[in-house]
């Protein structure tokens, strides 16, 4: 659908104003208050709905450009001049060099560089489309109010009942192939080119599945995904807290049961209250010993000393969220000395709500100051509405990341990945992001020599 450059122009100035209102109300919101926290919700979704339509109205082909846009060249003939024109069409892009650049610029670059994401759940990247087909597949009917309502979840317990809601979907381990078709989805339009998903097999287990069958459904898809689209995809499966250390084993087992190489370890999820680290320490002390990777959420919802748990105790390789881990200085030393990389999930933390109220207040800012290792992500893209693109961007908008710092983090979240191949893989990104800066104005290690 072609449209109007002036509908545009008018509908995004609408947007911009809202937004701009929207952040203007949610900053006046006192932090001490009970309604506090699902007000703050609220704002959240209504402002990353608006930037989504901003994006993809920057997308839409236009009609009849004006021609300020593309000014002439003096002794072009007529067809030159039309050739030109649409080679600046196809290669505009916004100036980043300037002090103050325009904000879509900044998000354009962020979204036009690839990216690697390894803090994501596999069942929170299944898009509200694929859910309600999978439900009405398989007999399960769910009024629209019902569907919406599991959404406005206030706390971190509230999250965990929309994850249960999206796991009831499945019916038969070939209903898992939509899921990972969900997730490349989101990796496309991202330009996230490899990706490291939580798989949590508990819930579906408990419903009759088969855990290999499962993990076989996931694993031919992602092959498929690779070859098509170049995007790699490695699984971690979830020991979850909720179900407690004995059915932690039991999926630990499963996992050492395994012969295939896309699902490379496992992550230690679930309600962090219900379950402290130092009670998976054997859990993880099998699985390192049998060559899994281990990674551990901790300090989402808990003080330090559970992160403390979960490095001194599981020795968990990285750790998700982090975000109390700014109340002791000794561990954020200990942290950084041992170059123990936090999964930041920025929006997350905000929806969440424990320990982060706005993206202002989040303790990346202060991490990255101190040296830590950190990698970027979106922990729950479909649940909270929002992207890696945008995550990035919050760094910009919110705590003063730059534009080299934020390619800095780029760089950090690929060494943080469990990629066996991490100097390889970041040189390829490197070459495709100096020509994308090109495009922005930007110097490039070519052009400063």
């Amino acid at each position: 659908m072609e449209v109007q450059f002036s509908e545009i122009l008018d509908r995004i100035s609408v947007i911009d104003r809202d937004i701009s209102e929207l952040n203007r109300l949610k900053g006046r919101l006192p932090a001490d208050r009970p309604y506090s926290p699902s007000l703050q919700l609220t704002f959240d979704k209504q402002i990353n709905t608006l930037l989504n339509e901003r994006v993809a109205l920057m997308e839409l082909p236009v009609v009849n450009p004006p021609i300020w846009l593309f000014p002439k060249e003096p002794g072009l003939s007529v067809s030159e001049e039309t050739s030109l024109l649409k080679e600046r069409k196809a290669l505009l892009a916004g100036d980043l060099s300037v002090s103050h650049p325009n904000e879509q610029d900044v998000i354009n670059f962020i979204r036009d560089i690839p990216k690697t994401e390894i803090h994501l759940h596999l069942e929170a990247c299944v898009n509200k489309e694929t859910l309600k087909f999978l439900y009405k597949k398989n007999g399960i009917e769910v009024t629209d109010k019902e569907f919406e309502d599991k959404y406005n979840f206030k706390d971190l317990m509230g999250f965990i009942q929309v994850f249960f809601f999206v796991q009831g979907a499945v019916k038969e381990a070939s209903d898992l192939a939509y899921f990972i078709d969900s997730l490349a989805d989101y990796l496309r339009s991202n330009n996230i080119v490899y990706c490291e998903a939580f798989f949590a097999p508990s819930k579906f287990i408990q419903n009759g599945l088969d855990f290999d069958e499962m993990v076989e459904v996931m694993v031919e898809r992602i092959r498929q995904i690779e070859v098509k689209d170049g995007i790699t995809i490695r699984l971690l499966v979830d020991v979850s807290r909720s179900f407690g250390p004995e059915n932690a084993m039991n999926n630990l087992k499963r996992v050492l049961g395994l012969k295939q190489k896309e699902v490379i370890g496992i992550g230690l999820g679930g309600a962090e209250l219900m379950g402290p680290a130092k009670d998976y320490a054997e859990v993880f002390k099998v699985a390192r010993e049998a060559g899994l990777r281990t990674v551990a959420h901790s300090g989402e919802d808990d003080g330090p000393w559970a992160i403390w748990d979960a490095v001194s105790l599981c020795k968990a390789e990285r750790i998700g969220h982090g975000t109390s881990a700014i109340q002791d200085p000794e561990l954020v030393k200990y942290m950084k000395d041992n170059r123990i990389p936090i999964e930041i999930c920025v929006t997350s933390n905000v929806f969440t709500g424990k320990y982060v109220r706005k993206e202002q207040n989040h303790p990346v800012r202060y991490y990255y100051d101190q040296g830590l290792t950190l990698c970027i992500n979106t922990d729950d893209p479909e649940i909270f509405n929002v992207n890696l693109t945008y995550e990035y961007f919050k760094l910009y908008r919110f705590l003063d990341f730059s534009i080299d710092e934020i390619v800095d983090l780029v760089k950090q979240s690929v060494y943080c990945t469990f990629h066996p191949q991490k100097e390889t893989l970041w040189k390829q990104m490197e070459e495709k992001i100096d020509a994308i800066k090109v495009k922005y104005n930007l110097p490039t290690p070519s052009v400063l020599v």
